[in-house]
């Protein structure tokens, strides 16, 4: 009875190391909680662990859904940092380990994303090379060596539609054919995908990603929005106003000189047109209060997405976001052949 109960009960728990950041999965139905760390349940499978005499089999395929915000940035990624993964067994309480290796391919297959982990030993046997002798730059666009700032080149757009790996945005009609080529979009979840091409409004995905038809936006809700824009912006600048009248007739009254035999007439009417005053303030307040609320309410039928441009890793592209002095290739290789042409 304890076996077939532990059985039951079996959980693989998936401990990835990028970098900084450890993600913890976990392949069953509950979250898992073994002292102070918790794995978070996930929609993940993997492939049978196998050992072998050859090093190129000796791998485990990870396979997440297709919209996994880690598959996702796996995917969009150049493996510039190493990703390690360490496949535990937890049952009856105890934690013991299957598995470990590194990330060494990522692929997409219609609804999922396929990682692909060799494990210590192949790591071990093979080279690990990334910087070539070659033209083109060898940086990870927005990644560590680039070192752009992927922010300041975001650009804010609404989807209008989606078919397959079409995607039709707005607002883009002033960049280039191809500005966004191999460039990405992110969605209102942060998850990424590559783009293929662009023709202004629209974009040209690697792959279809179904989840985007959540994040419509008709030209309706636009304009409504809009309109509540204007309506919370006017709200504010009467808001705005009545707070200058309203400090205007309290600095007037304070300002009153008590030795005036005057006084308590001149008090009496300053202090009626700071009440008047104040009324009228506390009806801008709620003014501006119920503009917000709509504001907030007509906000949440609008979803942005944002939209970052490529590059084709020449030196050329490189200095379309002038950042020459970080490219990491060597673009002016000699094509004459000493061998062959006499170079004087």
């Amino acid at each position: 009875m304890f076996g077939l109960f532990g059985e039951r009960t079996r959980r693989e728990l998936y401990t990835i190391v990028r970098g900084s950041q450890i993600f913890r999965y976990s392949s069953g139905d509950k979250d898992v909680t073994v002292g102070e760390v918790t794995w978070n349940k996930l929609a993940i499978k993997r492939g049978s662990i196998s050992s072998s005499s050859d090093l190129e089999k000796n791998s485990l395929e990870v396979t997440f859904a297709a919209d996994s915000e880690f598959a996702q940035s796996c995917l969009r990624s150049a493996l510039e940092e190493v990703v390690f993964l360490t496949l535990s067994k937890y049952q009856s309480g105890t934690v013991s380990l299957l598995w470990q290796g590194r990330l060494t391919g990522v692929k997409p297959d219609a609804a999922t994303i396929i990682l692909t982990f060799e494990n210590d030993y192949t790591s071990l046997a093979r080279v690990g090379a990334r910087y070539k002798y070659q033209r083109t730059c060898a940086h990870d666009l927005y990644g560590e060596g680039c070192k752009l700032d992927k922010d300041a080149w975001a650009v804010q757009s609404t989807v209008k539609s989606v078919g397959g790996v079409t995607v039709v945005l707005r607002g883009l009609e002033g960049y280039a054919d191809n500005y966004f080529m191999l460039g990405m979009l992110k969605n209102s979840n942060n998850v990424y995908i590559s783009i293929e091409s662009s023709t202004q409004n629209t974009m040209t995905l690697i792959r279809r990603l179904d989840s985007l038809s959540d994040y419509l936006t008709s030209d309706e809700d636009l304009d409504v929005l809009a309109d509540a824009a204007t309506a919370l912006a006017t709200a504010q600048s009467h808001q705005s106003i009545a707070q200058t009248s309203y400090d205007t007739v309290v600095m007037e009254r304070d300002a009153l000189d008590p030795s005036s035999p005057n006084y308590a007439d001149d008090y009496a009417t300053a202090q009626l047109r700071v009440d008047q005053k104040q009324a009228a303030l506390d009806a801008a307040i709620v003014g501006t209060d119920l503009a917000q609320q709509d504001y907030d309410a007509t906000a949440a039928n609008v979803h942005y997405v944002y939209v970052y441009p490529g590059c084709v890793h020449s030196i050329s592209a490189c200095n379309n976001f002038g950042n020459t002095d970080n490219f990491m290739g060597f673009p002016y290789i000699p094509e004459d052949n000493p061998t062959i042409v006499r170079i004087i």
